[in-house]
């Protein structure tokens, strides 16, 4: 069932004192490139070897400029395995249009610099670097933007209403347990496939500034997140969806609880969504 969670957050806070960062959720292999989806940035890291036939002032230069174009590699590595759906890649993406190519290029050198250099001791250089997922002319605006219109399109369902009026300000939904994966444009669902949230629901503007959908690990800590308001709204996942595992699958109640606050209130188009996930 929706349900609030103002009275479970303010528990929450009474029982211990939480901490404002959220805890990462990973995706890529640690060490080379990954992207931390509740950042929502990408980091990938290069390390450098220096030349023993350049002179020796000349090595270290040489060095971070290899750490760069490797750490860009690792980027670009890691950014073909992001999920853009249930059923794509952003690298199946790459291959059917030569656009996406050449945008996802453009997009990668927007990488900055986190963090100091690290010189080795045998002379070897480790860079990190990392970019937003989210913004104009990021990621996401370089795949999906082209495909979201300027006003979200809600199509009405029939059916039984809604038990109860609820008035929310976000969604959370509680995956945990599933398997769900991170993925750009991911969906919610009711069990017959049809969709409750997802690219038809939401304002192109809203979507490429703060991504589709929020991860977080706790539910505790994904309530006080500015994405979703003050009053939120929390319901379990039934199972996922897809071949990739990126999109959900609501009980019937919950479907149509969310359909009713969908016609009154703006937090679908606006984005106010967080999948709580393993």
């Amino acid at each position: 069932m929706l349900h609030h969670l103002k009275t479970f957050a303010a528990l929450a806070l009474t029982a211990a004192v939480v901490s404002a960062q959220m805890q990462p959720v990973v995706s890529g292999p640690e060490g080379e490139g990954n992207v931390d989806w509740a950042e929502r940035t990408i980091v990938a890291t290069g390390i450098g070897a220096p030349n023993p036939e350049l002179p020796e002032a000349a090595q270290r230069p040489a060095a971070m400029r290899a750490a760069q174009q490797i750490a860009l590699r690792n980027a670009l590595e890691t950014v073909k395995g992001i999920y853009l759906n249930s059923s794509t890649t952003v690298q199946n993406f790459m291959t059917s249009s030569d656009v996406i190519t050449t945008r996802v290029s453009g997009y990668l050198k927007g990488f900055q610099q986190k963090g100091r250099t690290k010189y080795m001791s045998d002379g070897s250089v480790e860079i990190t670097m990392e970019i937003p997922l989210d913004g104009i002319g990021n990621l996401g605006d370089v795949l999906y933007g082209d495909q979201l219109g300027e006003k979200p399109s809600v199509t009405e369902f029939e059916g039984k209403r809604a038990r109860k009026k609820q008035i929310f300000t976000g969604l959370i939904v509680d995956c945990r347990g599933l398997g769900i994966k991170p993925a750009l444009s991911p969906r919610v669902l009711d069990s017959e496939g049809r969709e409750i949230y997802g690219s038809a629901y939401v304002s192109k503007e809203w979507a490429v500034k703060y991504g589709m959908v929020g991860y977080a690990k706790d539910v505790a800590k994904a309530a006080k997140l500015e994405r979703v308001g003050e009053n939120p709204g929390q319901v379990k996942a039934a199972k996922a969806s897809g071949d990739n595992k990126t999109d959900v699958v609501l009980s019937d109640d919950d479907a149509e609880d969310i359909r009713s606050a969908a016609k009154n209130l703006k937090f679908l188009s606006e984005c106010r969504v967080i999948f709580v996930v393993d």
